[in-house]
Formats: structure tokens, sequence, C-alpha cells
């Protein structure tokens, strides 16, 4: 089952956003995400949060239209968005992605959310913005680039080592290197065919794809 979390930024278009929405069985808001859902036509099913940041008007509008709050206490250990992944995976979904996460004028929360990616294993998460896609590589691991010539793909580490990463379809291959963290060698390198594959023995790998055609 695909989940589509609203996250508490500002979701920027993009074809992978429009998919992604398009293909969601359900979705789930985190707090003032609800509001985003609503201006892109959707009617979150749940909504989870503190709800600090919700204006009353639209919370009384999604609970007259259905939507299943969840309140959290404002004083907690998890995020609002935490908690949608946590609800996510207890309603059954097997591919999350979430939208809005870079956290608006909340660079922590942007950061946060990217580390998000690390303490769940179980499901697949994306995270998307605008013409990005990322996510994470857990080794020993190999995942699919789908995409076009020309688009970038971007390899960082998210452990103090990333060991044995191997790319094909890329314009700077790698042939088994070790990618350390904090060292962002793997910035910026670009597909050379429409499917790519980046492999990787151990360690996390944050795997960034950009759809070169959709930047501004």
């Amino acid at each position: 089952m695909h989940t589509v979390i609203f996250a508490g930024g500002t979701p920027r278009p993009g074809k992978a956003a429009q998919a992604a929405i398009a293909s969601a069985d359900l979705v789930i808001a985190a707090d003032s995400g609800a509001a985003s859902a609503l201006q892109h036509g959707c009617n979150p099913t749940i909504i989870v949060g503190d709800f600090d940041s919700l204006d009353a008007h639209t919370m009384q509008q999604l609970e007259q239209s259905g939507s299943r709050i969840i309140r959290a206490a404002v004083e907690k250990n998890e995020t609002d968005t935490e908690l949608a992944i946590q609800v996510a995976i207890e309603q059954g979904a097997t591919m999350i992605t979430i939208l809005g996460w870079l956290g608006g004028a909340r660079l922590d929360h942007a950061i946060a959310n990217v580390l998000l990616l690390a303490g769940f294993e179980t499901v697949p998460i994306r995270l998307v913005d605008g013409p990005s896609i990322c996510w994470l590589l857990h080794g020993p691991g190999r995942t699919p680039i789908d995409g076009q010539i020309d688009d970038l793909l971007s390899l960082l580490p998210l452990t103090a080592e990333a060991t044995g990463v191997r790319t094909q379809g890329l314009y700077y291959p790698l042939h088994g290197e070790t990618l350390l963290f904090g060292k962002p060698r793997g910035v910026s390198n670009v597909l050379t065919h429409e499917h790519a594959e980046v492999s990787l023995e151990s360690g996390m790998l944050l795997i960034v794809h950009t759809a070169t055609k959709e930047l501004g």
C-alpha cells in the first residue's frame, strides 16, 4: 500500500509529487501538512500531530469531512512527521512518500526528516520535493535508478563509511570505492542511461535523484 504523507513544509510542484499523489492508497497529514494536502486536492484520511501549527478553521473543516484526528502531546519525543510515519506503518504501508519534508522556515526539521530515513528500515521511504527524490540505501543492497539521460544523481554517506560502492550507467563510475561521511565526493554524478544502478556493501548511502529537465 502506497501512503503519501504531507509534512509541514510547502511542497514544490514536480512530476514526482504529482505521480505520488495520483498513486496514493492512503494520505496522512502531519499537523499543518493537512493544509498543504487540501491545496493539492487531497482530503487526508488521517491527521496526526500536536496541532500547534494547524488553524482551527481548517481543523474543523477536516473533522467535518471525515478525517480521523490523532492528537499527540505538545511535549513529546517524536516529531509530527515521525508520528505520521509510525501511523502509516501501523496502517500497513508498503511504500511511503513524504511531501513538504523540507520544513518551511525550519532547517532543523528538514535535516531531521532526512535522518528519519535511517530510523525506519522495514518500509521504503522516499522524500520528494520539486525535481528531486531522495531515499536511503542500506548495505548490503542495491537500488535501481530510472530517469532520463543527464539527470543528476548524488550519493551521500550517512555513516562514517559507505563501503563497496558500485555504479552502472553513471558518467563518473564507482568500482567498489569507499565514500566517507563529511566528504561529498558523490555529489552531482550524471546519468548516461535511462536505467542505472547503485550497489553498496556496507553502511548507509543517501541517494538524491534530480530530474535535470525540471530544474528552473
